[in-house]
This record gives structure tokens, sequence and C-alpha cells, in this order.
């Protein structure tokens, strides 16, 4: 661990306002609906809630408040069309965690 992180009372240290953060937006994450529809936007690019539930296999009402809770995280953003509402992730950061996690729970352990 860089000298930095575990130094008592530095950056990362308990308490730190930034780690506090991190841990809120990695708990935000951690629930599979959520993370399927970051991979999902990740993957693919934008999408309306219509075809995040077809895709997804999630009810509408269910995937109205999982997008909620990552909007207020700042994981996605919505974009307004007409009557209908796209959502997209917010900025690369949230693909590049996606993405990363992904890979990591995917290698065997040896």
């Amino acid at each position: 661990m860089p000298a930095e992180l575990s130094e008592p009372g530095g950056p990362g240290a308990a308490g730190d306002p930034a780690l506090d953060r991190a841990v809120a937006l990695l708990s935000c994450m951690a629930h599979p609906v959520r993370l399927a529809v970051l991979a999902r936007l990740h993957r693919d690019g934008p999408a309306h809630v219509g075809l995040l539930c077809d895709e997804l296999g999630v009810e509408q009402s269910a995937l109205s408040h999982h997008l909620r809770l990552l909007r207020d995280a700042r994981l996605v953003v919505a974009h307004r069309e007409g009557r209908r509402v796209s959502y997209a992730l917010h900025d690369a950061h949230v693909g590049a965690i996606v993405e990363d996690t992904l890979a990591h729970a995917g290698e065997e352990e040896g």
C-alpha cells in the first residue's frame, strides 16, 4: 500500500471524506441490477428505460428505483428525449470501474 494511504490521518485514512464517498459509491454499485445496468450502459451506450427493462428482464418500477439510486450516486445521467428518458454513464471513470471490477471478478484464483 502506498505510504500516503497508510499514514494516520492522511488520504485514505478512516474518516477521510473521500474514502467515505468511495465506500458509498461502491455500495451503490454492489447490487446485481445496478451493476448490470452500469455494465450494459458501458458496453452498448445510452439506452431508454423500456429498452433496459427488456434487455435486463427487470420491471419498470424496480428499474426506475435503481436508476434513481444510480443518478443520486452520480454514476449515470438522464437525458429527456420527448417522452422518453435515456440513461448513460456519468463519465469514463464509471465505465473503467465497471470494466475493471468485472475483469477482476472473472479471473481465476491461482
